[in-house]
Order: C-alpha cells, then structure tokens, then sequence
C-alpha cells in the first residue's frame, strides 16, 4: 500500500511520495494508456526540450501495490514558490506557459486535465508544470474539461492584477483553488466588458454559469482542436500583451541607482561582501529586502543557490527579467514581505509549505533593512535577531544604520517613536542572544555598518 500524503491527494491517476532521496510519482494502473502516450508519442520529448514540463526518470517499482504501473524519479526542484508569493512577470509566465502546454498537446491528441498554477515552478525564467499525470487524451467534440477552471484560477487573477494592482495576487493566499467567476466579475471595471476575451471568459462565462446553476444544468460543450486552438491563441494574445497598469509608481525598483549618495559607499558594501562570502563559502544564500537583486546576483558567485525576498513586485520582476536574460538556474525571486511570512496552507496546513522552512538558508542577507524593520515595522532588535536565526543555519550578514543616517531620520521625522533604544549597543545585545560577532565593518563616507555574525547552535537567552 503506498502511503497518504496531503501534497497529490486529490489525483487518481497518480501520487507523489517523499522518500529519502526526494520526491518520488507513482503512475497508477489507470492511468497507463495516457502515460504509454504522453512517452511514446513526443509529446513528453516536446515539451520538456522547450522546458515546459518536468524531466524524469523511470526508475524501479519499490511496492507490491498492485495498482502501480509505474515509479518516476522527477528532476527535484530547488525551490517552490506558490502563486501569492509570484510577481506580475511570474504570473504571466505561467498562464502563457499553461496555454502552450496544451496547445501543444493537442497536436497529439492530449490535453490538461486540470488548470491551476499550484502545478507550475519557475525555473531560469520558464514556468515549468510539475504534474506529468495531468495528461488527458482529447478528441473531437469532447469537453474542455478545465476551461473554467482556467478562468477562475489563471486568467481571472491575472486579469485583477493587470486593471486593479498587484495586490490581487494574494487573493489566492485566502483561497486555494476556485475564487469564483462571479466575484472576479464584479471586481473588473467597465472598460474591461470591451475586451473581448474579458467579456467572454469572465463576465459572460460568470452569467452563463450562473443561470447554468439556476436551470441545475451541467452542459459538456464540445470542441475541436481549431476551436481550442484559436481560443488559446487569443488568451495568449491578449495576456502577452498586459502589464500592470499604472497607478502608483515603485518607489525601491530604482534604488541604488537614484537614492545612493556616495558612489563609495556602495563600492565598500560590495568588496566586503564579497570578501565576507569568500571567506565562509555559504552554499545558500537568502537576500531579504533585495530590492532589484544587486547583492542576490554578486553572491551567484560564490554560492549554489540564491533566493531573493523583496515585497515590491516592480523589483521582482527586474530579478525575473535578469534570471531569464542569463538563464539563470540557481536564483529565485519571491515577492515577500518578510514581516508578513506566507503560512502553510490547505489540507491539515500541508498542502503548501510554510515560507520560513522554505526560504532557510546557510548565509542571509539583511542589507540596508534594520532600520525598516525596527522604525517602519515597529519590531525590536530582539524581534529581528530572532527573525534572522531562524531563517539562518550559519551565517548572516547584516547592515546597521547608525540613527544619524539620512535614511533613519527621513523615516522618523513624522513619527512619534521613541528611538532611544535604536543604538549599535542595542542592536548587538540582541543579536548576541543569537550570533556570535564574526567581523565588523564601517562603510566609507556614510553612517551604515556591516557585521558578518555566526549563529549559535545552543538555545538563546530569552529575555
């Protein structure tokens, strides 16, 4: 008997396993015949050569479950991000990839059965499905069996974002799986029912459900391959063009390029850094607040694996821009607020994992975000080291800016905080509950400084 997980629960055909050397998928009995095609046929040959869907190796049964026709070994993906953690760039990547998936798989006969983009990871700026049992054999006048599903968890929320703001991307957070038609209707503005595709596949699709719902009717319309063919290319049409529009200009995504004074400064910041990565070789690396990834990309260098954190999505998406530019393998951007970590969710708070376990890395980067965290954030120095050991197995290099930096006194000129405790005798007291000081460092022609910190593995002294 193979064991239940909380991760490939729902699919019949197939279910993915934790064993100790990764992730394992077992194809079922009755899935044998769509698996046989989806080799056989190049269309596995096809989509994983243009990086679309998941390598895998078929390697030896381990049961005597006689349901199971087959054990794979998937390529083993670094890092998982889910859907409210993506960026705009992110967004569209997956809905594009999902439509050439299946046009694709027309072409053989197939198509996917299910449309959510909880089966995608990104990867060298390509969103790759992951779920290789999602293949259907498709035939004239059947069903576009996931067609709803598409509108509701693909182009619905992609359509919010591109009108109303990025922020629509967490609405996926509160509901995994169908947000409802109607109500993403009802949240698009009037201009949008003049877009044909909207019109067709939001607002006219959330009327006909509706009044489907009503009569208890459940038409299966059929469709050819021209059919879905051509509305695939209008979705992707339609959705390669968007963007998000315009309504309040990214204040970080230009950073280090207009609001650093001392060309020196930043200079110093680099050669430490990296003398500091030299020095302890970390083989992970986590960037929170990396704004448009300067620091994410220099520490490729020394590194395996890079994941990039920053809350504004315009910055993300010059990361993203970068990693496919350079296809990139080993760096991953995750729009976060670190103040605010994704929970686990779904099925007994299984099905996605929690963000801190996923982001835990040997070295973390917390570059000119102290003073955000303690003024704007309103956590104490005891608060942020804590924060930082637990997404730190080693190493952290952190940046103090001392309170007669321009940066602090900007952000508490308005506010009634009292910052007597806001020192570098504070911050290293709390710290030292965690770290140990490793190197400190005083950056040319400013008021910041950098320490490279060593966590303790003993249990710190709660206060």
């Amino acid at each position: 008997m193979i064991e239940q997980n909380h991760i490939s629960y729902k699919d019949n055909a197939a279910r993915v396993v934790l064993k100790e050397c990764g992730y394992y998928r077992y194809i079922f009995n009755d899935y044998k015949e769509e698996y046989d095609h989806l080799m056989n046929s190049g269309l596995y040959d096809e989509l994983t050569e243009k990086k679309y869907l998941i390598k895998h190796i078929e390697t030896e049964i381990d049961s005597n479950d006689p349901k199971v026709y087959k054990l794979l070994y998937p390529f083993q993906i670094p890092f998982i991000s889910y859907p409210f953690e993506w960026s705009f760039i992110q967004w569209k990547r997956a809905t594009l990839s999902y439509l050439e998936i299946n046009k694709i798989a027309l072409k053989y006969g197939m198509i996917l059965k299910d449309a959510t983009p909880y089966n995608f990871f990104h990867l060298a700026g390509k969103a790759v499905l992951f779920d290789t049992s999602s293949f259907i054999f498709f035939k004239k006048n059947d069903p576009w069996i996931a067609y709803k599903q598409f509108c509701e968890e693909f182009f619905g929320p992609i359509t919010l974002m591109h009108y109303n703001g990025h922020e629509w991307s967490n609405l996926t957070m509160g509901k995994i799986g169908n947000i409802g038609l109607g109500f993403i209707s009802r949240q698009l503005p009037i201009k949008s029912w003049f877009n044909f595709n909207i019109f067709t596949h939001i607002h006219w699709h959330s009327n006909y459900v509706n009044k489907s719902a009503k009569k208890n009717e459940n038409k299966n319309i059929g469709f050819t391959n021209e059919k879905i063919s051509a509305i695939i290319d209008m979705m992707h049409h339609s959705v390669n063009r968007w963007r998000i529009l315009p309504k309040q200009k990214s204040i970080w995504s230009g950073y280090y390029q207009n609001d650093i004074e001392e060309r020196s400064y930043l200079q110093d910041k680099e050669a430490t850094i990296k003398e500091w990565l030299f020095l302890t070789k970390p083989k992970t690396v986590l960037d929170i607040g990396a704004n448009t990834g300067n620091f994410s990309f220099k520490a490729l260098e020394y590194s395996e694996q890079v994941i990039a954190i920053e809350p504004d999505y315009a910055c993300i998406d010059k990361i993203e821009k970068q990693i496919r530019k350079n296809n990139l393998e080993n760096i991953f951007a995750v729009v976060l607020d670190i103040t605010k970590p994704s929970p686990a969710l779904g099925l007994m708070n299984k099905e996605t994992g929690n963000i801190t376990k996923r982001l835990k890395s040997k070295m973390v980067f917390g570059l000119a975000l102290t003073h955000h965290l303690y003024i704007s954030n309103k956590l104490s120095f005891y608060q942020i080291a804590e924060m930082f050991s637990e997404l730190s197995s080693e190493y952290v290099i952190i940046e103090y800016i001392e309170e007669g930096d321009s940066k602090v006194l900007l952000l508490t000129q308005n506010l009634k905080l009292n910052t007597d405790l806001y020192n570098e005798e504070s911050f290293l007291n709390a710290f030292e509950n965690f770290f140990y000081i490793k190197n400190r460092k005083k950056m040319k022609d400013s008021e910041r400084i950098l320490y490279l910190l060593k966590r303790k593995n003993d249990e710190p002294n709660y206060k």
